[in-house]
Parts: C-alpha cells; sequence; structure tokens
C-alpha cells in the first residue's frame, strides 16, 4: 500500500518548472489525455523504468523543436479537430522525420498509414498501450545509436539516459520569484549528462543566492564533478536558532579549498560565478571562479561585469575579488557557461565579448522569453567540431 501511494503521489507530482527550460529526454509524451489514463499507464511506464510527461496541445506544438523525444507522442480525443489542419499535418511529419511514434485515442485518422509509425488505439486495443509503448522506446534508443554512429549497447544507453536524469533531479524544482524579481534558467547537454550546474535558492526573507559551474568537459567525469560542486556549495550556515549567510567570496573561496582538497585524478578543474541578491534594496554581490563574466543589461545596454578569480581547485589559497552594484527596475543579469560563447558574441582581448547582433537583439525581451530564445538559438546552431558543449544560463530581472 505504501508503494502504490509513492507511486500515486509520483504520478501526480507537477512535472513543469515555470521558467525552466530544460532539454531533458522523454519516452513518453501524453497530449491533451485524460488525467485518468495518464494514472493508468504512469504505473506501468514507471516500473519500465520510462520517463513520461502530461502536456497540453499547444505547450507540444510550441515546444516540440526543442524536446527530445526517445519513443512515442499519444494524443487524446481533444486533437481531433485539429487532424486535418496544415499545422497538424506538418507536426505529424516531424515526428515521422524523427522516427517518433504516434498513438491516436479515441478518433479516427483517415490517412494513418503515411506514418509508419502511427497507430489508432480503441478501447479494445488500449491493454496493449504500456507495450507498444516498451517497444517504441526501444526502437528509438536503437535508432539513435545507429544515427549517432555510437558503440553502445542497448543497457549502457539505458544507463546515460537515467544518469542524466538522475543529474537534473539536483537542478532546482521551482524558481523563487519575488513580486520584483523574476527568474529564468535554461540547460541544455551535449551528450547525455552535463558538466554544467546551477541553483538558485532563498536564503533568508531578503537574499536570494544563485550560482553556475561549469566542470572542464562534458563527458561523464565532468557530470560526476557537477554533483561534487552541487554539494560542497555552502551558501548559508545555521548554528542553533542563528545563521549566517556567506559572502561571495567566501562562498567561492571555501568551494576551490574543498576541490584542492580533494586532489582529483585527472586533473579536473572547474569554474563558478556565484551571486547573492537583496531582493529589498537590490544590492547584487558577485564573485567568480575562471568563469565567463556576468553580462549586465542596463536600458539597452550590454556590459560585461569583470572581476578577477581563477579556476577551481588549482590553488587551494587562491583569493577571489568580490564586486558590488545597486540593481535597478528593468536591469536583467545574464550568466552563461563558455558553452554559449558563440551564441553571445567574439571574445576580446580583455576577455569581454563583442556582442553579436542576433544576442543584442533578445536581450530586449523579458527574462523568461530571453532565455527561451537564447535555448532555441543553442538548438538551431551548428556547432564547429572545437565548439560543442554544454550550454546552461541563469538569469534574473527586476521588475519596475
Amino acid at each position: 500500500l505504501h508503494r502504490m501511494a509513492d507511486i500515486s503521489a509520483m504520478i501526480q507530482t507537477e512535472a513543469r518548472h515555470v521558467g525552466h527550460t530544460a532539454a531533458s529526454p522523454v519516452n513518453v509524451l501524453f497530449v491533451d489525455c485524460e488525467a485518468a489514463f495518464v494514472q493508468k499507464i504512469a504505473p506501468r511506464l514507471i516500473h519500465k523504468k520510462l520517463s513520461w510527461q502530461d502536456v497540453s496541445f499547444s505547450e507540444f506544438q510550441h515546444s516540440l523543436e526543442s524536446r527530445t523525444i526517445i519513443g512515442s507522442v499519444v494524443f487524446g480525443p481533444s486533437v481531433v479537430p485539429d487532424l486535418e489542419s496544415d499545422t497538424f499535418v506538418s507536426l505529424l511529419k516531424t515526428l515521422q522525420s524523427r522516427h517518433i511514434a504516434v498513438f491516436f485515442r479515441g478518433c479516427e485518422l483517415k490517412d494513418a498509414a503515411v506514418h509508419p509509425l502511427t497507430c489508432v488505439m480503441t478501447p479494445e486495443t488500449e491493454h496493449e498501450m504500456p507495450a507498444r509503448l516498451e517497444t517504441a522506446a526501444q526502437y528509438a534508443r536503437q535508432y539513435l545509436i545507429e544515427q549517432r554512429g555510437l558503440a553502445l549497447e542497448n543497457d549502457l544507453t539505458e544507463q546515460l539516459e537515467m544518469a542524466g536524469q538522475v543529474q537534473r533531479n539536483f537542478l532546482p524544482l521551482r524558481l523563487p520569484h519575488t513580486e520584483h524579481v523574476r527568474w529564468a534558467a535554461a540547460f541544455r547537454p551535449a551528450q547525455w549528462v552535463s558538466g554544467d550546474i546551477y541553483d538558485i535558492v532563498r536564503l533568508d526573507e531578503t537574499h536570494i543566492g544563485f550560482y553556475l559551474a561549469d566542470a572542464v568537459g562534458h563527458s561523464m567525469p565532468a557530470a560526476l564533478l557537477t554533483i561534487f560542486l552541487k554539494q560542497a556549495t555552502v551558501m548559508r550556515q545555521t548554528v542553533g536558532h542563528d545563521y549566517r549567510i556567506f559572502e561571495p567570496a567566501e562562498v567561492i573561496a571555501e568551494l576551490n579549498r574543498r576541490m584542492a582538497q580533494q586532489e582529483f585524478a585527472g586533473c579536473l578543474f572547474a569554474t563558478c560565478c556565484y551571486g547573492l541578491l537583496n531582493i529589498e534594496t537590490l544590492e547584487l554581490k558577485l564573485a567568480r571562479a575562471g568563469h565567463p563574466y556576468p553580462v549586465l543589461v542596463r536600458g539597452g545596454t550590454l556590459s560585461c561585469l569583470q572581476s578577477r578569480g581563477g579556476l577551481l581547485g588549482v590553488f587551494g589559497e587562491a583569493q577571489f575579488e568580490q564586486i558590488s552594484l545597486t540593481l535597478q527596475p528593468g536591469d536583467k543579469l545574464f550568466v552563461y557557461s563558455d558553452g554559449g560563447e558563440p551564441l553571445i558574441g567574439t571574445p576580446k582581448d580583455d576577455g569581454t565579448l563583442a556582442f553579436g547582433k542576433p544576442f543584442q537583439a533578445v536581450s530586449e525581451w523579458p527574462i523568461d522569453k530571453m532565455i527561451q530564445a537564447y535555448d532555441q538559438m543553442a538548438q538551431n546552431h551548428h556547432f564547429g567540431p572545437g565548439e560543442i558543449d554544454d550550454v546552461t544560463a541563469v538569469g534574473l530581472e527586476i521588475l519596475p
């Protein structure tokens, strides 16, 4: 009974994160399906270790290009009025081109044969749905392996998928929006797992701490290092009924000391940018360790906030400069990992960037739209052989 209660709780957990876009692979995407049907199927998917999400048709339309679906899409009966539209036919062709199986419930599809992976489920055949979804996921995994030329067995692929999902569990479920501060974040691994990690935490009534860290590389060792970075980043200390919020330079210095003490094999290093925002005074304090300079957007002008600080884990007693500024209504702060540098601009000799016109254009939008556009830029950009890397960003905006 306890196990069934746990599963029920998992099914009913809200999976969408406000202001947070993550390119998280999913095996089954339910589109406009009845809650009762999803809750009936979900335990079987969980048992088979298949990931799933439940979205509206509108969400599906707007996010299809940025989604990674390794398996199937299941359409509910409410999509029937859209079946003959040009938009829906185009969506169906996109799914076909990506070898994604399509299931329809409670409707008739005249041209189902157009898409060889399309199936119309009736009440008499719905008991076959879990097995069909599992088969579609297995097919999709095999297709990806063959297309990418990876010499991986199916079980290794599944383990990598699971590792990526476990890593995403370390990302914040919800962002700490306030009346005058809006947050957004994007997380796009170069492979199954990422060498980037971020967090945004409400520390008390007036302070929010946030950071973006980037382990050198984007392989499995770098991904494992991000878990260490997450656990070793201490923003606040509580003793009895009292607590102390650490200054950004202190947070970075302690993280550096812990990394240096570990003496990681293979010369593992990392970069990090940590910020502390007072949501009442709007004072922002920043410190960085080898990380790209944060970008301040103010009045249509973009500038890099420069401070000194080397890589984490090189010298245990290294010092890190802390800077502070007071934000104003309309200001935006954009913190990014270096994998996104080709999307932002061209490096200059002083370590700042000559911002590109596409990035300047999206910087004028509200922070949530700006981050979504940046994530889409990463999706569409053709990175060169030496440019392929994880792309992560954290942003905030001071509202009027």
